[in-house]
């Protein structure tokens, strides 16, 4: 059909935005494949043979093995058509995928895959080179039929990349070869080499590119493909007028994973806290820590946006299609026998006749929303047929404050220096015994910030109304326990013992951690914090992410835990320190297990609030599920090495499990970080309310300061200095354009947590009565006593200045 082969015409001529996303999965690419190919057969019913998906999405996006089928799907020919049309995904894997991952025999078959997995990645990564170079050619990304979004991992400046074609325009060393860009992004750690290439602008500028696989960062590309979206939106590109930057009802969304093996409960907290290098990043043939990194980070995303989709009462506007009960080998990214990928090609064909599933916002699990299909859902898809006293609830107040802390051993000395500064300036408003726990709706953390959180919100028990610690406290324990925790021993050959050590279990035993948490912690319970947490950890068992929320367990006493075990979970760092196993027991006598490593947390404390306000939370009424304007947020790095560019691709191309035992854990952990802060910023930007967003975070860490476990006492004292030299420092913002952390004004933080602009009627007239710039400080202590006067115990102290509202 003539008529197809023009561009998709812009959004602003129709009623949605069309997104297409794909996880990524190794060999269990063939499952979107076979869905994507029934949903281009259903176009060709309607608009005839020519119909290819490229013609319907105004945005493909794809991570790893689904950044190769976006590729495939968008890439032109010679005629100016998809180079492949859906039907032909299938073929292709069932041709290639036995070559890209060939399986060798070896009559010792562990011993042979130990010593491989020792000297570098498991395959050589040739065949696919030269496959993807020969299939696209010279085709660069501006080139696509379609816009497209593929996201890598560059383990040099450890930034996320994402290539996109809206991007593209602005700024030409995007301007890759497709093939780079799919080599890049499916350079899974352990299993193939990492990827250098460069790029070269008009000017002869040339920019390197050192790239891993995306699943690294974004699993789950969707919300990858929303932001490209926005970002345009935001820079008034006429294509999306009128729509506005956070109208997310305008979006229609099919996303589609490559299945997990959640059921099949693969891995045990006993057996991981034995756990080596060798432990973590091989056991049964799979990677675990790959596998749960990129299954918490999909995971994550889903949930998101199920919450916003329902928040917007638009859950059929979002299509998630995934299968979490694989078993054996087809749950493996890389066993390409033909048998196995005849198998999963049966996985997909059986996943069409499901019913439809969505998040329960309950459990975090996916359950069948209705008797509706996936196979009749994406038939009728429109995209288709159209195209002191406790803080009082924010229902009193103006705005509803978040405070977010990172994960980083160690480096939790940063954030604590921080806190104890804004903590410093509330008691100066507010008297001595004020406590940041009196000032936060939620507090969250994930790793030693679930840690501090803890430290935070737990009730002291001479005192029960008074938190454990105070925000000075954290520093001082952090130098006190932190060599006790990492202890740092002398050796005579101490890389040999480092490597001993990494394969005989992890690095550190964690009893002193243990003991401490209890001791301190007690027999204190989550329902018992001083304000409302949120700390995420991820059961390895059923591959899913667990968020321990004090909003959750009011509905589900399973999560009642004690505080300690939910610290000791979160900060189960893999390789570092041994997985966490511990039960749960409600009123019913039934015992719920747990076996947890981290993931990270600022997303999941806005959710927590937004599922609260769409259960209809009256203390919420009358805040709408996704105002997001009346968030305030301040989320505390621990910092990270970007400057120091630690890792390249061509040293890493050769990595075997060894190379990759520190690089891994720093690679994941800083891409989640990372795509949260991007992600956030666009939202904050979108709705004109930056200011409601800080972000602290020092990225120019080097030598023993980013470690997150040398734990000397000249170490833990010169992260001291760091936290104390970032108050002073220029406030940061990702630049939307680069994904760099860049200086946005002369304000430093330090005087950004005391004069932090509000977008409040109240708190503008305030400040003009003043004359001054708010305090961001006084914010706090304003929206707390605001809170005071307009509740029912308006008796409570209220500071002068508010009489007048």
């Amino acid at each position: 059909m003539e008529g197809l082969k023009s561009p998709l015409q812009p959004p602003t001529y129709g009623n949605l935005i069309t997104v297409l996303s794909i996880d990524g999965g190794g060999i269990r690419g063939i499952i979107p494949g076979t869905i994507l190919e029934f949903l281009e057969s259903e176009l060709q019913k309607l608009d005839g043979k020519d119909a290819r998906l490229a013609d319907y999405f105004d945005v493909i996006a794809g991570t790893s093995t689904g950044g190769l089928v976006t590729a495939m799907l968008t890439a032109p020919n010679e005629k100016n058509r998809p180079l492949f049309s859906a039907k032909d995904i299938k073929a292709f894997y069932l041709e290639n995928c036995p070559k890209i991952f060939p399986q060798g025999w070896s009559p010792f078959p562990h011993v042979t895959k130990v010593v491989k997995a020792l000297e570098g990645p498991k395959y050589d990564g040739k065949y696919l080179h030269n496959l993807v170079k020969e299939k696209l050619g010279h085709t660069r990304l501006h080139e696509t039929l379609t816009n497209v979004a593929i996201p890598t991992f560059d383990i040099k400046t450890l930034q996320p990349t994402v290539f996109s074609t809206y991007e593209a325009e602005n700024h030409p060393s995007l301007d890759a070869l497709l093939s780079d860009i799919c080599i890049g992004t499916s350079a899974a750690p352990t299993y193939l080499p990492a990827h250098y290439f460069e790029t070269q602008d008009s000017t002869g500028k040339v920019r390197k590119f050192n790239l891993i696989d995306g699943g690294v960062a974004a699993n789950n590309p969707t919300l990858i493909a929303i932001g490209e979206v926005t970002k345009q939106i935001i820079r008034g590109s006429p294509d999306f007028f009128p729509i506005e930057p956070m109208d997310y009802g305008r979006f229609l969304v099919i996303s589609l994973g490559t299945g997990s093996s959640k059921p099949e409960e693969k891995y045990e907290a006993d057996e991981a806290a034995k756990w080596g290098v060798l432990g973590w990043l091989t056991s049964d043939g799979s990677t675990p820590l790959v596998n749960v990194f990129t299954q918490a980070s999909a995971d994550m995303v889903d949930f998101h946006l199920s919450v916003v989709f329902k928040a917007l009462k638009s859950e059929e506007r979002y299509l998630r299609i995934q299968d979490d009960t694989l078993t054996g080998a087809v749950s493996s990214v890389d066993i390409a026998t033909k048998e196995n990928l005849q198998d999963l090609v049966k996985v997909g064909e059986g996943l069409l006749k499901k019913p439809v599933s969505r998040v329960n916002m309950e459990t975090g699990k996916v359950e069948p929303a209705g008797h509706e299909t996936n196979e009749e859902a994406l038939k009728s898809c429109k995209a288709i047929n159209k195209r002191k006293t406790p803080l009082q609830p924010p229902t009193y107040g103006n705005l509803i404050t978040v405070l977010s802390i990172d994960g980083g051993g160690i480096r939790g000395i940063i954030p604590g220096t921080i806190l104890s500064f804004l903590e410093s300036e509330l008691q100066k408003l507010d008297g001595k015994d004020a406590r940041l726990c009196d000032y936060f709706d939620v507090i969250a953390g994930t790793s030693t910030g679930g840690l501090v959180t803890a430290m935070l919100t737990a009730p002291n028990p001479s005192e029960k109304t008074r938190p454990l610690f105070e925000a000075k406290d954290i520093s001082a324990f952090y130098l006190e326990n932190g060599p006790e925790i990492f202890p740092q021993h002398s050796y005579t050959f101490p890389q040999v013992t480092k490597v001993a050590t990494a394969l005989s279990g992890p690095k550190y035993d964690g009893k002193y951690l243990h003991k401490l948490l209890k001791e301190k912690l007690g027999s204190t319970r989550l329902h018992q914090t001083l304000t409302n947490i949120a700390i995420p950890t991820f059961d390895i068992k059923t591959l899913q992410p667990t968020i321990f929320s004090t909003y959750e367990v009011k509905t589900d006493s399973c999560l009642d835990a004690l505080l300690s075990d939910i610290c000791i979970s979160t900060s189960a760092a893999p390789t570092y320190l041994p997985a966490h196993y511990f039960e749960t027991e409600d009123p019913t006598g039934k015992y719920v297990n747990f076996t947890h490593i981290l993931i990270p947390q600022t997303l999941i404390a806005m959710g927590e609030v937004t599922k609260q306000i769409m259960r209809g939370n009256l203390d919420f009424f009358p805040i709408k599920p996704m105002d997001y304007g009346r968030y305030l947020v301040i989320s505390l790095g621990t910092g990270s090495a970007k400057s120091e560019e630690r890792y390249n691709a061509v040293e890493a191309a050769k990595w075997g499990v060894l190379g990759w035992l520190t690089p891994l854990v720093d690679v994941f952990t800083q891409a989640s970080a990372d795509m949260v802060d991007f992600h956030l910023k666009v939202v904050f930007q979108a709705l004109h309310s930056e200011k409601n967003y800080l972000r602290i975070q020092e990225d120019a860490l080097d030598g023993a300061l980013s470690s997150v476990d040398i734990a000397t006492n000249q170490n833990l004292e010169d992260l001291v200095k760091v936290g104390e030299d970032l108050l002073k420092k220029p406030v940061s913002n990702v630049n939307m354009e680069t994904g760099l952390l860049e200086p946005s004004n002369q304000e430093t933080n330090e005087e950004a947590l005391r004069r932090y602009r509000s977008p409040y009627p109240l708190l503008t007239l305030y400040r003009l009565k003043r004359d001054v710039l708010s305090l961001f400080a006084k914010l706090l202590y304003e929206e707390k006593h605001l809170r005071d006067a307009r509740s029912p115990q308006g008796h409570l102290h209220i500071p002068k200045h508010l009489h007048d509202f």
